[in-house]
């Protein structure tokens, strides 16, 4: 009984040996390790954010004749600053897909992209800005004056999930002053009939204008009221 009393002790620190490396974090066989991520100089992990993943339908541009959304083939518009357009169509070419990191409006589908890249082996891209698109949704002061006309695909969303216009089926942007869409819902629905005027620009990239007249057909053109700032708050 004595000698067998001596060696459990002696069985329990052997065993406590065997799992040292586990416990110090000793590098374990290869084939059993995951492959490393690629990593970044920055000081947090944007990859903690929620992700979205989609294919590029197209690129957006604002009537100020700057890309700053685009549209996933599966619907959500996707919002980011101008400054980094390049890379984002650089990394996701029209039809190839993007996993986007960023917020997601609560009521709508639009999400402000913080990262993003062309799928996850790959070292994200990082937006150093949120972009809240209100300066975009208005014409530059000599844009030239636009007329359209065709079928809504989606309503225009504003960041925080706010309609703030159209986009055609052909892509074309039609932008509203915050507020002044809450008369013209019907216009800005999936599917319907929209005729509009306004200054904007047209060129390689698109058409996108600041509505000044809105209708379902160019003869029925009405003014777009300009909401009262003092009134929404």
């Amino acid at each position: 009984m004595h000698s067998q009393g001596k060696g459990a002790p002696r069985r329990v620190l052997l065993g406590m040996l065997a799992c040292l490396p586990l416990l110090i974090g000793l590098p374990v066989a290869a084939q059993d390790r995951a492959p490393p991520r690629p990593q970044s100089d920055l000081w947090f992990d944007p990859t903690q954010l929620p992700s979205f993943t989609g294919t590029v339908e197209r690129y957006l541009i604002n009537p100020r004749g700057e890309t700053d959304a685009l549209l996933f083939r599966e619907g959500p518009q996707i919002v980011f600053p101008p400054d980094v357009a390049q890379a984002v169509r650089d990394a996701a070419p029209v039809g190839r897909p993007i996993i986007v990191w960023g917020i997601r409006a609560r009521h709508a589908p639009v999400i402000t992209m913080l990262a993003f890249a062309p799928n996850a082996d790959s070292v994200p891209g990082v937006v150093d800005r949120f972009y809240w698109r209100l300066g975009g949704r208005s014409a530059a002061e000599r844009a030239e004056r636009i007329s359209v006309a065709g079928t809504v695909k989606s309503p225009y969303f504003a960041p925080q999930g706010e309609i703030a216009g159209a986009i055609l089926d052909d892509g074309t942007v039609i932008t509203l002053p915050p507020g002044a869409s809450d008369g013209f819902r019907d216009l800005l629905r999936p599917g319907a009939r929209l005729a509009a005027e306004g200054p904007g620009v047209a060129g390689d990239h698109g058409r996108a204008l600041a509505a000044d007249r809105l209708g379902d057909t160019a003869e029925n053109l009405k003014p777009v009221p300009v909401p009262d700032p003092q009134r929404r708050r």
